[in-house]
């Protein structure tokens, strides 16, 4: 039942806030805390690594990450996300967020269960816009009503395989000048295949 609002954090060399602990699906007394209304800037500065803007650990009921302004994450090596959902990260809502020039991700799930992802803005990821790395039998996140918007790398990062996540409803736009709608990969599959596996089935590719 943290409140984390209105602040003005940027300059650090790691994440700018942590919410949650325990890796893995422990029951712990993190819940119902509210990160909201945040500006997020330039985390990381090329000096470590395996950080986000908003990092999360554990399960999480009730917890909301939104209305936060994001941009300027970059890692030494790897691990340069906006909104990070690591280890068991479970029943959090991250919504009406605008993240962008992200080195690694705009979103990245390592591992967790029932997210919510809506109504974000995902831009200018450098290597990928969202990424999902360890593949599990529940849902790992819901999808919904994103604008994704990028020219550089790829759509999506890491893996996206199994099919336990739902995506839908979302805008998705590469706009490098030799880009079209039917040279968009989700992964290897071009979006007519990506539907077919259950994916975006109203999910647009525009400007």
């Amino acid at each position: 039942q943290n409140r984390v609002a209105h602040n003005h954090i940027h300059d650090l060399y790691y994440t700018a806030v942590s919410v949650g602990w325990n890796w893995g699906y422990q029951e712990t007394p993190c819940r119902d805390n509210v990160i909201e209304f945040n500006h997020l800037h330039d985390i990381g500065q090329s000096l470590l690594s395996d950080m986000g803007a908003v990092y999360t650990l554990g399960i999480q009921k009730g917890t909301v990450i939104r209305n936060n302004l994001i941009h300027d994450v970059n890692a030494f090596t790897y691990g340069g996300w906006g909104l990070y959902t690591d280890e068991g990260s479970t029943d959090i809502v991250l919504e009406n967020n605008v993240v962008y020039r992200t080195k690694s991700a705009g979103f990245h799930q390592h591992y967790g269960r029932d997210n919510v992802v809506r109504n974000n803005i995902f831009a200018f990821g450098k290597e990928h816009q969202l990424m999902r790395s360890r593949e599990e039998n529940h849902n790992s996140f819901t999808f919904e009503r994103n604008l994704v918007y990028f020219d550089s790398g790829d759509l999506l990062g890491s893996n996206w395989s199994n099919n336990r996540f739902k995506m839908d409803s979302n805008l998705y736009f590469d706009a490098r000048p030799d880009a079209s709608p039917d040279s968009l990969r989700f992964r290897d599959a071009t979006l007519d295949q990506w539907r077919q596996r259950g994916h975006d089935l109203n999910s647009v590719v525009a400007d």
